[in-house]
C-alpha cells in the first residue's frame, strides 16, 4: 500500500492497521473480511477488531442483509467534511480552552515523554513561520528512525512553508545530514570543535522546546514570548560563530 496514503490517514488519527483496512475497503468498494485480509496483509482476527473500531468511529459501515458480512468504507469526502466541522468547532472553543490552567503571566510548561507526543511537537514546529534549531540530526534519526527522511520528503513536496535556521555539532554524521537539510532550502551552520549536542533546542513562535537526546527522550516546551525572544537573541550570537555547511549533490 502507498505509504503516502497511510501517512495521510495517520495524520487524521487512524492507526497504521486501521488505515490499511480502510484503504483496502476503498479499493474493494465493498468486501468481506477474507478479501480485506488478502489485500491488507493483516490477519482475520485482527481485522474483526479493527472493523469494530472503524465502524464505531464512523469510517466504515456494515452492509445489511448479507449472507456473509460485507463492509464498506465511508467516502473520504464525508470524512473530510466531518473533520472540517470538528476543526471549526474546536477553533471556536480555542479561546476558552487557552484560558484553562492560565495563571496570570506565568509561562505555560508542557512535558512530553512519549514518542508520538514528541514527534507531534516537531510537526507543529514545521508549520511555524520560522524556527531556530540547535540540534543533532544524527541523534534524532537514531532515536526516531526515518524521521529525517520523512521530513525531507514532505518538505520536497511543499508540505512546509517556513524558514529554518539549524546549528549542528562538528562531526561527520551531523554535517552529512545537515548538507541534505541545506539542499532542502534550510539555513545550516556547524559549530567548529563542538563534537556533540546532548539536547535539541528549538525556538519557534512564542515557545522554547528542549528535547533530551538520551536513550529515553523527553521534551519540555515553555510558552513565553519574552523567553522565546531572549533565546532568539542568544541563538543569533551563536549563529555568528558557526561555519557554513557545504551542499552535497
Amino acid at each position: 500500500m502507498d505509504n503516502d496514503y497511510l501517512n495521510l490517514l495517520s495524520s487524521i488519527g487512524l492507526q497504521q492497521k486501521e488505515a490499511k483496512v480502510y484503504l483496502a475497503l476503498l479499493e474493494l468498494e465493498q468486501g468481506t473480511v477474507s478479501k480485506i485480509a488478502k489485500l491488507s496483509g493483516l490477519k482475520r482476527p485482527t481485522i474483526y477488531l479493527i472493523l469494530d473500531d472503524l465502524i464505531k468511529n464512523g469510517y466504515v459501515t456494515e452492509l445489511p442483509d448479507q449472507k456473509i458480512n460485507q463492509y464498506q468504507a465511508i467516502s473520504p469526502e464525508i470524512i473530510a467534511s466531518l473533520k472540517k466541522t470538528a476543526l471549526r468547532n474546536f477553533s471556536e472553543m480555542l479561546p476558552l480552552l487557552l484560558t484553562i490552567g492560565g495563571r496570570g503571566n506565568r509561562p505555560k510548561i508542557s512535558y512530553l515523554e512519549t514518542e508520538k507526543a514528541i514527534l507531534n511537537a516537531y510537526e507543529e514546529m514545521n508549520y511555524a513561520k520560522e524556527s531556530f534549531y540547535i540540534n543533532s540530526h544524527s541523534k534524532i534519526e537514531k532515536l526516531f528512525p526515518g524521521s529525517i527522511t520523512d521530513w525531507l520528503e514532505k518538505n520536497n513536496k511543499g508540505f512546509y512553508k517556513h524558514t529554518g535556521k539549524n546549528i549542528v555539532p562538528d562531526n561527520e554524521a551531523d554535517k552529512k545530514i545537515a548538507s541534505q537539510i541545506k539542499n532542502a532550502a534550510e539555513n545550516v551552520r556547524y559549530l567548529p570543535q563542538i563534537k556533540e549536542f546532548d539536547i535539541d533546542l528549538i525556538i519557534y513562535e512564542d515557545k522554547l522546546a528542549i528535547n533530551s537526546l538520551e536513550e529515553k527522550p523527553f521534551m519540555v516546551i515553555i510558552q513565553s514570548q519574552k523567553l522565546a525572544s531572549s533565546m532568539k537573541s542568544i541563538f543569533n550570537l551563536i549563529w555568528k560563530l558557526g561555519k557554513e555547511i557545504e551542499e552535497k549533490n
